[in-house]
């Protein structure tokens, strides 16, 4: 079992990751009645973003990482694991 630490600690960043910015933003926008956007990129023509946004992208990057990479290979064991 040691070696689903990592696709674990993965899924699990990266839900965190997600959660976390989705909170971030609610909690903004209840007490604000709008989301605050602190960065702006100036050297190209881009959305201004906050730390929630960042969390949420990376997030989601990760979690497409963690198909990607690992979520056919621990269905392939799961099912073997109930087979045999």
């Amino acid at each position: 079992m040691e070696g689903h630490s990592i696709p674990k600690a993965l899924l699990q960043a990266a839900v965190t990751l997600i959660l976390a910015g989705g909170v971030g933003n609610l909690i903004d926008r209840a007490f604000r009645g709008y989301v605050v956007d602190m960065f702006n990129v100036l050297f190209m023509d881009f959305a201004v973003f906050n730390v929630a946004d960042i969390c949420i992208v990376v997030g989601g990057f990760t979690a497409f990482a963690y198909y990607v990479l690992f979520a056919s290979k621990l269905e392939e064991l799961h099912e073997t694991d109930h087979n045999g």
